[in-house]
């Protein structure tokens, strides 16, 4: 794979705005974070049904 100086410099430039057009117009950090919040509300959701369940199971024994 020889390749030209320049055309790996072409490619590099493309990457690199297409990869900065990217973070501008769709953040991914944003989204992971938004995700990361959901996931630890949906955790502490269903251990909340979980206790909720195993409290019902306690009162009737």
């Amino acid at each position: 794979m020889r390749e030209s100086a320049g055309r790996r410099l072409v490619f590099a430039t493309l990457f690199a705005l297409v990869a900065g057009v990217l973070v501008h117009f769709y953040n991914p950090v944003d989204h992971v974070r938004a995700d990361l919040r959901a996931d630890g509300s949906g955790v502490k959701l269903s251990l909340e049904i979980a206790a909720h369940a195993i409290e019902k199971v306690c009162w009737r024994a």
